[in-house]
């Protein structure tokens, strides 16, 4: 009985929240914070979001790019906004959940100065060797490494980033000795792994495509499942790294204390934009993939997140303090 009225109770209870987030808009103008400079695949996404979800909401969302301090200029800037759902945060890992594994000084707190909205697309990482290396796929790439004499040179696009702490996490879990060499950037890395300074790199897909049929080979996707622009390239988990998946996710974060009707309403802007056939193409083109999460989900996936690239960062004594 108990469970029954629990039930029947449930749909009661959410009722006025469902009608809060419909009944919620924007009376002005919205800002949408990309934290990082203009013509970038964070902007492009940021100004594909803004357009498609104003119209939804009625008010127009101007981009405010804050580039500077490997994002986290952005982050503050929404970080001290007012919680009324006009400000938000187009959020990567390294604004939210690498700098705060890595120990780096910050003046908001990551987790607890944002309401999560969204968790909106997924870009997974690839692995990429040079035209020197003479493997085929991954289990050859690490017998390569184990053989050896001197430890393999891993390629990053800067110190902190997705690309460093996948190469990072894929040492550790294999046991390999590697040095790590960061670089500003995919192209002077892209650069070194063509002149075999460097033997290999974990770079984010879209910006690998370009090199499909190039001197660069892609041995390996990220994504738990094959990737649909890389049909015939296998993951890490058929590669025999059982479990070994990682996404460079994009969400969209608010201030901290922003009412949960106007989140929900922020949350439902966004999720239904992905459905939209227009932007789900540009997606296709951008190498990304629409995920759309409830805000709970979004929380959770941020402390894994932070859990795990802690975790990579306490092995591997990697700060950036």
């Amino acid at each position: 009985m108990m469970k029954r009225r629990t039930l029947l109770a449930a749909p009661l209870a959410l009722a006025p929240l469902a009608a809060a987030a419909q009944d919620w808009k924007p009376d002005h103008p919205m800002r949408l914070v990309v934290p990082f400079a203009p013509g970038g695949s964070q902007d492009v996404i940021g100004r594909l979001f803004a357009k498609v979800v104003g119209e939804k909401l009625g008010q127009p969302i101007v981009v405010d790019n804050r580039a500077g301090a490997g994002g986290l200029l952005g982050g503050e800037a929404v970080a001290r906004a007012a919680p009324d759902g006009h400000t938000l945060l187009l959020a990567t890992a390294g604004q939210l959940t690498i700098a705060k594994a890595l120990g780096r000084r910050m003046s908001y707190d990551p987790i607890a100065d944002f309401s999560p909205v969204s968790h909106v697309l997924d870009s997974p990482a690839v692995l990429l060797v040079g035209p020197n290396m003479p493997v085929t796929d991954v289990k050859g790439l690490i017998a390569a490494a184990r053989a050896a004499r001197d430890p393999f040179n891993y390629a990053s696009t800067g110190l902190g980033t997705n690309t460093h702490l996948l190469g990072a996490e894929f040492a550790q879990r294999l046991g390999l000795n590697l040095v790590h060499v960061p670089y500003r950037g995919a192209q002077p890395a892209f650069n070194d792994l063509i002149s075999g300074a460097v033997q290999f790199m974990f770079v984010a897909a879209p910006s690998a495509l370009s090199f499909q049929g190039g001197p660069l080979r892609i041995l390996a996707v990220t994504t738990r499942v094959r990737f649909p622009p890389l049909p015939d390239t296998p993951t890490l988990i058929e590669g025999g790294l059982p479990d070994f998946e990682a996404s460079i996710w994009t969400g969209i974060s608010a201030p901290a204390r922003t009412p949960a009707p106007i989140v929900a309403a922020l949350n439902k802007a966004f999720n239904d934009s992905l459905a939209e056939p227009d932007l789900k193409s540009r997606f296709d083109v951008l190498g990304v993939i629409p995920a759309g999460s409830t805000p709970e989900a979004f929380s959770a996936m941020l402390q894994a997140d932070l859990a795990r690239w802690s975790e990579v960062a306490r092995k591997g004594n990697i700060s950036l303090d």
